[in-house]
């Protein structure tokens, strides 16, 4: 049956007119996998229609708890579970893997999975090889290893190879390498994919002598491609990229994950010419090819060859992007403030019907390209447009109007977010502070700040007081900046004693500017514009040797003034 699940309702009613679906089971069959997509269908088709083919009951439960498992609403095969029980039928031994992959589907409910096992074990089931793997494939979803090494330590007279693999794999998941090396080394017989999972453990951890060991020690016939990969990964991931190159051209085979693992190996050593040259002469590419180096550009600052590429994805191949390269294209349009080539991909999104309120954040890329490209209103559009506002797109809109110069919009958006339950972070308030800062509204950042830690559990960093200096700075209350940077818990940066330093300029403290000026020196920076600053404010009162010494620092550091830099003194 291939009708697609929005004609479910029709489908089954024409069963029930006609009379086919009281003659035997054969039509419910077809349309069970079906179902999950209609739960309240399902309930009551379940409850009264199963009961009239008793012998085909618990075939028909365990098929809508299959179906379910593998479905978007893995919650209803424990409804169908319950179903098969009150009708007075009993599970049978493919009733509980299903039941126990959909509850490893829920793990912030591990209770279900307790009451899985618990049912299992009271019908007798843990005899059976299949239901035991299933439980400890649970356990490990669950990150319960305890649970886990008990199902396992109490069924070890039925444990096959599969049963010892899935506890390794279990252990390796959540980290604890040493146990998964102790039940390698008690396994009476190992395959390629016990070998390749504890590679892969130590070559991920950054063990990379003790993978290599094992690595070679393995049999040859269980050295595959995946343990191969392994191996590549773990040498690039840490920085060994030639190592990992020497590995990946061994290979006596390689497969598309192969080469991707390479290109990211080259892209997260910040390698982007090798990715490329890599890329280029790859035998075929998938999506996960294409976005690795689309996203290594944009996090590379490449933004041209970023919108470049993604350009040619287009017109090269017949590979469709997803969410992940387009938000990567979004930054790279908000970064060139490219507006025109932001609508185009804002377009292609809305036509391929890509999710926008989802763990890939592309509402806040979508956000945060209008914002920068100064169109806030499509900005604050898109914002209200979300069903689910997560933390990423209420920062994306605040910081925009920050960006922007609405201070007060960007103030009337943080409020609504404290009264819809959001949870401002460390990037909101720094959006927040900034926009107090250009606004001049002082008594607004005082407030923000003093109540970061008690209201929003954020303990101010050293951005966060670079952004009071500059409020304060802005505002003329030097002294009180001065004070805020003796109380501060960590020594002050450059970007700290610069917002001083700047207000100092601007308000012609050079008293202030003459105490900065040890503290910068003290840090030994060799930013310019720090030292242009002095340069000008000593000017500006005349002390032109000191001005000259600050100017004479630059030389004698052979540090370069940047163009833009402003200057009295040309």
């Amino acid at each position: 049956m291939a009708a697609p699940p929005r004609y479910l309702p029709l489908l089954l009613g024409r069963f029930l007119v006609s009379g086919e679906i009281h003659r035997g089971p054969d039509h419910l069959r077809k349309i069970i996998p079906l179902l999950p997509s209609h739960p309240h269908l399902a309930a009551a088709l379940s409850s009264l229609y199963f009961p009239l083919f008793p012998s085909s009951a618990a075939f028909l439960h365990n098929l809508l708890i299959r179906a379910s498992a593998a479905s978007p609403s893995p919650r209803l095969s424990f409804a169908a579970f319950s179903c098969l029980l009150r009708s007075g039928y009993l599970p049978d031994n493919f009733t509980f893997p299903q039941l126990a992959k959909s509850a490893s589907r829920l793990p912030s409910f591990p209770r279900t999975g307790a009451q899985v096992h618990a049912q299992a074990a009271r019908r007798g089931f843990l005899a059976d090889i299949f239901v035991v793997n299933s439980l400890l494939a649970m356990y490990a979803a669950f990150r319960d290893t305890a649970s886990m090494w008990g199902v396992f330590d109490s069924c070890a007279e039925v444990a096959d190879v599969v049963s010892w693999n899935t506890v390794i794999a279990g252990y390796v998941k959540c980290g604890e390498i040493g146990n998964a090396r102790r039940v390698f080394d008690e396994m009476p017989e190992r395959n390629g994919v016990s070998w390749s999972a504890m590679v892969g453990a130590y070559a991920g951890a950054g063990e990379l002598d003790v993978a290599r060991d094992m690595f070679d020690r393995m049999p040859a016939v269980g050295r595959n491609v995946v343990t191969w990969n392994s191996m590549v990964t773990g040498f690039a991931r840490h920085g060994l990229l030639p190592l990992a190159r020497k590995m990946f051209d061994e290979m006596p085979l390689k497969n598309l994950v192969s080469w991707n693992a390479m290109i990211r190996g080259y892209m997260v050593n910040g390698e982007m010419d090798g990715a490329r040259q890599l890329f280029d002469v790859m035998p075929e590419k998938d999506v996960v090819s294409w976005t690795c180096m689309i996203s290594g550009y944009a996090q590379a600052g490449r933004y041209a060859e970023t919108l470049e590429l993604f350009r040619s994805m287009q017109s090269k191949s017949s590979i469709r992007p997803n969410e992940v390269t387009m938000v990567s294209v979004l930054s790279a349009c908000a970064h060139l403030t490219a507006l025109e080539e932001g609508r185009w991909v804002h377009t292609f999104i809305n036509k391929h019907k890509m999710i926008l309120d989802n763990e890939f954040n592309l509402s806040a890329a979508l956000i945060d390209m209008y914002a920068k490209c100064g169109r806030t209103d499509m900005a604050v559009k898109i914002f209200h447009s979300l069903d689910q506002k997560n933390v990423s797109a209420w920062n994306a809109l605040i910081t925009g109007l920050a960006v922007n110069g609405d201070a007060l919009q960007c103030i009337d958006v943080f409020e609504q977010m404290k009264r819809s339950g959001g949870n401002p972070n460390d990037i909101t308030l720094v959006s927040v502070l900034t926009a107090c800062a250009h606004a001049g509204l002082v008594d607004e950042g005082r407030q923000c700040f003093q109540i970061m830690a008690s209201a929003f559990g954020v303990q101010p960093e050293l951005k966060h007081y670079g952004c009071m200096v500059d409020l304060l700075g802005r505002a003329g209350l030097l002294d009180e900046a001065e004070e805020l940077i003796r109380s501060m818990p960590m020594a002050p940066d450059v970007k700290v004693l610069g917002a001083l330093l700047g207000a100092s300029r601007m308000h012609k403290r050079f008293d202030v500017a003459e105490r900065v000026q040890g503290g910068i020196f003290n840090l030994n920076t060799k930013q310019p514009g720090c030292h242009v600053l002095l340069s000008d404010i000593y000017a500006a009162a005349g002390k032109w040797a000191d001005a000259l010494e600050a100017r004479g620092f630059l030389q004698r550091h052979n540090i370069r003034k940047l163009p833009a830099s402003s200057s009295s003194m040309q």
